[in-house]
């Protein structure tokens, strides 16, 4: 049996057919999962660090560093607090060091949670290690141990679904086809897809699959649209998800089997309007726009999805910005607070597609503290990605030279209001259809698999 998989950025799903028809894999009580992991840290003893030879010059040039700052923000501070927070940041970093060992990371990786409990664990246990998103790492320039670290990751989520599949199926599952996005997440232009799908295929083989396969994720929408189309016609198939947006042309419906004329994407997706609304409305809060702490302290607090950017923010010091902001910029820093508030800013985005207004209590920074947000608001925030997707889907429309019959949406972020606009705007006399937002990647994938037409 071969199962489709949607290994996604925000949740993941898998299906197979049985009997004719498409069969979800139960995951609990649901059909996906959020594609987020947690791992207990083995949590090293902060009274074990000593300078190691050669270090003491580190650490003068943090504190001078930090001398120069403050003085520079007009709030000179005294030789002692400036050594003992130098002295803390090397801390920080030789415990981030040791947590990075391989036989570390080995060892959390078989203790992992996945899902909404790895948040919830997170939370509760308050320490180890929260990994969200993994799939917008793999197009990234790793280094090497890092890559392993989200190879491991991948296996795990991987093993996670076949096993779960084959106890649902009552027979092993050793087959696979994977979605994957026309364009990965990259920080290496074309080599990130390379890598992303080398990731991917070694993960897969590692979670026990003899045989995985890929298939774009357009392609695969496709293929859940021509099942449910009973007319042959011209449809251009938008895939919008968490981190990228994906869109084929294609010939479907009637009895012959789709023809895929040829797909585009971009690596731009829900994720990025997320951030955005969490800069304009959020962070403000924290003195974004107020303060003098530079904007990319910001972005690096709210980008969860990325652990460079959450390590460098956990390492810098707001003992000398103004209250409220310092003090909240510290809480922020605290574990576990910069998943608590993207996940406020999530419920709002949800929240706002079909509200004109939002309230995020924010007790985990400060007693009382709330972020209001409107759905005007999370338009201006989704400006820059509004215009990305416009853009797309004009050399869509030029690349084909023609209107499509119908204009096919899926992807969880397909379900916005103004996200259907746009795609409406492009195409103005297509009809629209709506798919399964959440599931039509996945059915398409378990078809395709099955060598359904």
């Amino acid at each position: 049996m071969r199962l489709g998989i949607d290994f996604g950025t925000s949740n993941s799903a898998a299906a197979i057919v049985r009997d004719g028809r498409v069969e979800p894999i139960r995951f609990g009580d649901a059909d996906q999962f959020r594609t987020t992991v947690y791992f207990p840290g083995i949590m090293q003893d902060p009274g074990e660090f000593t300078l190691e030879p050669g270090q003491e010059h580190e650490l003068q040039e943090l504190i001078d560093t930090a001398a120069r700052e403050a003085r520079a923000a007009g709030h000179p501070r005294p030789l002692e607090a400036l050594r003992r927070e130098a002295l803390r940041t090397l801390r920080r970093q030789w415990m981030e060091r040791r947590m990075a060992e391989p036989r570390s990371s080995s060892q959390l990786l078989q203790n992992a949670v996945y899902g909404d409990e790895a948040l919830e664990a997170y939370f509760e246990e308050n320490e180890g290690n929260l990994v969200q998103s993994p799939k917008s790492m793999l197009g990234y320039n790793l280094h090497p141990r890092a890559r392993q670290t989200i190879t491991g990751i991948a296996t795990h989520i991987l093993e996670h679904i076949r096993l779960t599949a084959s106890a649902q199926l009552g027979v092993p599952v050793r087959e696979a086809l994977l979605g994957r996005p026309v364009q990965f997440r990259s920080s290496i232009g074309d080599a990130g897809n390379d890598q992303a799908l080398d990731i991917l295929r070694e993960a897969a083989v590692a979670a026990g699959f003899d045989q995985v396969d890929f298939l774009e994720e357009p392609a695969a929408a496709a293929m859940h649209y021509h099942a449910t189309s009973s007319d042959a016609h011209d449809a251009v198939i938008v895939d919008i998800g968490g981190g990228t947006t994906d869109i084929a042309h294609a010939r479907v419906g009637g009895g012959e089997a789709p023809r895929i004329h040829r797909a585009w994407g971009i690596a731009r997706g829900g994720t990025d309007i997320d951030l955005a609304l969490s800069l304009a409305a959020y962070m403000p809060l924290f003195g974004r726009g107020i303060t003098r702490v530079p904007t990319h302290h910001y972005v690096e607090a709210a980008t969860v999805q990325d652990m460079t950017r959450q390590r460098d923010f956990r390492q810098h010091t707001y003992d000398h910005v103004e209250n409220p902001y310092g003090s909240r910029l510290q809480a922020l820093q605290d574990t576990g607070n910069t998943a608590r508030l993207y996940r406020e800013v999530e419920r709002a985005k949800i929240s706002l597609s079909s509200t004109p207004a939002h309230a995020s209590p924010l007790p985990f920074i400060e007693k009382g503290l709330q972020a209001d947000t409107s759905a005007d608001g999370l338009g201006q925030a989704a400006h820059a990605y509004l215009g990305q997707l416009q853009e797309l889907l004009a050399q869509v429309r030029q690349d084909i030279g023609h209107e499509p019959d119908a204009v096919f949406l899926t992807g969880g972020m397909s379900r916005a209001g103004y996200l259907r606009q746009v795609a409406a705007a492009a195409f103005p006399d297509a009809r629209q259809v709506h798919g399964d937002a959440s599931f039509g990647v996945v059915q398409g994938l378990a078809l395709a698999a099955a060598g359904t037409p």
